[in-house]
């Protein structure tokens, strides 16, 4: 039996990509005076799809996923950006999944529309 290739990437709160049981992942960053953020235990962790379309994708993420590790780090959110190929039915547009706390899907989604509206403009 053969397993289709997934190469949808998960990002995690530490910058990690990756997939895995979730917890710290293999680089995470220890260092004395460096916040982390997780969310307590009665923070409810909630999940919120939008659209975003193929084109704008790329600034996103950035070179190296810089500019999606930096969206992870400021807002505490783990983002899941869809398949090359897979759209959101009837568009062109990628599925981009956030999960966290309802402030951190906040937070993350205006930055993430932020890097978006930037790229429209060029």
């Amino acid at each position: 039996m053969q397993v289709p290739y997934n190469n949808a990437v998960n990002y995690g709160p530490n910058g990690y990509a990756g997939g895995g049981g979730g917890g710290g992942g293999r680089y995470q960053n220890n260092k004395p005076g460096t916040p982390v953020r997780s969310p307590a235990n009665n923070d409810a962790q909630e999940s919120h799809t939008i659209g975003v379309a193929d084109e704008h994708i790329g600034a996103v993420v950035g070179r190296a996923g810089r500019n999606i590790t930096e969206i992870i780090q400021a807002s505490g959110a783990r983002i899941k950006i869809s398949d090359r190929g897979d759209f959101i039915a009837g568009t062109s547009d990628r599925k981009v999944t956030i999960t966290g706390t309802s402030e951190a899907i906040q937070a993350a989604e205006a930055m993430i529309m932020q890097r978006v509206t930037a790229s429209q403009e060029r």
